[in-house]
């Protein structure tokens, strides 16, 4: 729950999809109750819409794989980068999200940074069984800096693949991911 929202009540209709919530939740209690209308959870909200949101030291969520690192954000690119050249992948696309938002919307924030990765064998393989997996090409690391401390963020491949069904898209995203999740533990 949003630090200026703790010990308020919640009060009027919730934004986003109001068809399934009537008026919206009323007060604190069904907002901490849980919104019936969801079964695991808005989208967005890793299942935990209506419910406490506890603070933890390392985020982690359903669809993602989250490690703290100590090293600072510079050099924790500078790794990801050279611990995925080790392992076969190149990084096609470097996004300062940090930059961008200063110069687009004047907002300042802690460095963050997307970087596409791709393996060209994988990547090959995904397409010649289904032409359209490169639309989850390539795969998205994230290094970004929260209250002081480095992440590194891994999009999980097979969760990703998860929505096409097709067993073979996933075993190969489960090798990919693999791979990956050994990169982020090794940064």
């Amino acid at each position: 729950m949003n630090e200026k929202m703790k010990g308020k009540e919640i009060k009027g209709k919730m934004k986003g999809n109001n068809k399934s919530h009537g008026n919206g939740m009323k007060d604190r209690k069904e907002m901490e109750e849980g919104c019936r209308g969801h079964g695991k959870g808005m989208k967005g909200m890793g299942g935990k819409h209506g419910q406490r949101m506890e603070k933890t030291e390392e985020p982690q969520e359903e669809y993602t794989y989250v490690r703290a690192v100590e090293t600072g954000f510079d050099e924790a690119v500078a790794k990801v980068k050279e611990e995925l050249k080790k392992d076969g992948f190149g990084v096609l696309s470097e996004i300062r999200v940090d930059m961008l938002f200063k110069e687009k919307l004047d907002l300042g924030m802690e460095p963050y940074v997307i970087l596409g990765a791709c393996n060209p064998k994988y990547s090959s393989e995904l397409i010649g069984i289904d032409i359209n997996s490169g639309t989850f090409l390539p795969c998205n690391l994230v290094v970004y800096v929260k209250e002081g401390k480095t992440y590194v963020n891994l999009l999980l491949p097979t969760v990703a693949m998860s929505v096409t069904g097709n067993d073979e898209l996933l075993e190969v995203a489960k090798k990919v991911e693999e791979i990956l999740k050994g990169i982020v533990d090794r940064i």
